[in-house]
């Protein structure tokens, strides 16, 4: 599958369920999550299959004033050794990274954006040399711009996606579980989109969009979330090892498997 690339798969961060999960903001997916324990339940087995797969972990307690807490990816993106902080998108999801900006700091340089740019981190995909950014509702021109200059500073390529209404982050239909490689779903983004960019691109039926975000390791696993067999036969055609995840209970609070984990190292 080619040559592994800087992206970082050692150490990672995640944050437990609020105890006011069932609070968390839904639009997509369904109507919102309905069971906290069986939540945390999931939640944990997420956790265990990425140390399954050598991510040394820091876990940060969930967060009662903010439902959707656990969703870490959001908070901030790892730019060559530097922590964007970012302003997300939705109101009431504003301070949930001060406390990642701090467990963050103690391992990167941290970068502030300016008050009137607005970025979820789930709008952005690392692959190879590039960072893929979205433009959507919880992402907007001035936070396009402002990521965009951090990551030509530090020497990345970029390229931006108008995101459809039909999904709420870019990494909630597009994904890259490893050098060369991206997976995304049809029916969101279309072919001529990707014009400009070099990359194998495994489309994955409609039906399965939700599959569409993975999470790929050097050894050559991809974790992908479970219910969805005909891209994790497309997946294992291609030569991965594939391992599945229950995510119905974070599917419900529009939660994928990148949102929940944040890997620095």
């Amino acid at each position: 599958m080619g040559d592994w690339d800087s992206r970082c798969r050692s150490a990672g961060l995640v944050r437990q369920i609020s105890p006011n999960f069932t609070k968390a903001l839904a639009r997509f997916f369904g109507t919102g999550p309905t069971d906290v324990e069986a939540s945390i339940k999931a939640h944990n087995k997420y956790v265990e299959a990425l140390e399954e797969n050598g991510l040394e972990l820091t876990i940060l307690p969930g967060l009662e004033n903010h439902p959707d807490c656990c969703f870490v990816e959001d908070a901030a993106v790892i730019i060559g050794g530097a922590a964007l902080i970012c302003n997300l998108g939705h109101p009431s999801r504003r301070g949930e990274a001060e406390s990642i900006a701090d467990a963050l700091s103690q391992h990167l340089e941290t970068i502030i954006m300016p008050e009137n740019a607005k970025l979820d981190g789930g709008d952005v995909v690392f692959y190879d040399d590039y960072f893929l950014i979205g433009r959507s509702t919880r992402t907007n021109k001035e936070g396009v711009e402002f990521i965009e200059n951090v990551c030509h500073e530090r020497g990345f390529k970029t390229f931006v996606f108008d995101i459809p209404s039909s999904t709420l982050h870019l990494s909630t239909i597009c994904s890259s579980p490893a050098p060369g490689i991206l997976v995304t779903a049809e029916g969101h983004l279309r072919p001529e989109q990707f014009n400009g960019i070099t990359a194998e691109i495994i489309w994955v039926p409609n039906k399965e969009s939700y599959a569409a975000n993975t999470i790929g390791f050097e050894n050559g696993c991809v974790i992908i979330s479970a219910g969805y067999p005909k891209t994790a036969e497309l997946l294992s055609q291609r030569g991965f090892s594939v391992t599945s995840v229950d995510m119905e209970h974070i599917r419900c609070a529009d939660g994928s498997l990148t949102c929940l984990r944040l890997f620095f190292k």
